[in-house]
């Protein structure tokens, strides 16, 4: 797999590097390829509604016009983030179940619902080649509850697109990454099942590579069984209250 660092000034240029970067993972073999949150549209509550398009006017998925998009429908505005085969065909999307409001003393403040609406349902997508994986946003990673339910419904990566702020992100973004690939034994981020970071980038635009091997989490899944250790005699199986 490929995971993409990018940044430029502007929609149209961004699309156009965003373009740019995905063939040359491609070229290098990576055959899952991820960009980052909000890559085609400033991170800002005021700009969000401005930078929405529907789904229907995105005149090329195959060319990246709608991945990661912001969803625009008759009364809202979702975080929406595609999952497009090869050939450019639609399989799945998830809506950012959990928006991003906080108020850090001394730091910053901003609030996602003051623009968009929260998603209502945990996505898990059976990729061909790879298997199930779990799909969240950003904020969605704080939640362990959201990987958990994808991980007891067989999903061996957890995958979560960001764009952390500088105030949170040095404080939290490893951290996490970490937390949920420890707690599921998959993988994330590019962390492996025993919380070990496989593969990352910094600020600057990267590109990230990492092979996902399904022996390393069957081993680590063997060694500490917690899949098995659940007590589901004192509290509730999450991933079974909850449907997709």
């Amino acid at each position: 797999m490929g995971f993409l660092n990018i940044w430029s000034t502007g929609k149209v240029q961004n699309l156009a590097n965003a373009t740019q970067k995905v063939l040359q993972a491609a070229s290098k073999g990576a055959s899952l390829i991820i960009l980052p949150e909000c890559f085609n549209s400033p991170y800002s509550a005021t700009k969000f509604r401005e930078y929405a398009e529907p789904l229907s006017a995105s005149p090329d998925p195959a060319k990246l016009r709608c991945i990661g998009t912001n969803s625009q429908g008759y009364r809202c505005i979702h975080h929406r983030w595609h999952i497009l085969s090869p050939k450019g065909e639609l399989i799945a999307f998830h809506r950012k179940m959990h928006l991003f409001d906080m108020d850090v003393p001394g730091g910053m403040s901003f609030h996602e619902s003051d623009t968009l609406s929260a998603g209502k349902k945990t996505t898990t997508v059976d990729l061909e080649g790879y298997g199930q994986i779990g799909l969240g946003v950003c904020y969605d990673m704080r939640f362990a509850e959201l990987s958990t339910i994808a991980a007891r419904q067989g999903a061996f990566a957890l995958v979560y697109p960001s764009a952390f702020n500088t105030t949170t992100g040095p404080l939290h973004w490893e951290l996490l990454g970490r937390a949920r690939a420890v707690d599921n034994q998959g993988y994330g981020m590019v962390t492996d099942p025993m919380g070990q970071v496989v593969a990352g980038t910094n600020q600057s635009e990267d590109i990230a590579y990492a092979l996902l091997h399904p022996e390393t989490i069957k081993r680590s899944r063997m060694a500490i069984p917690i899949t098995f250790q659940r007590r589901h005699d004192v509290y509730p199986d999450i991933g079974k209250l909850v449907q997709t």
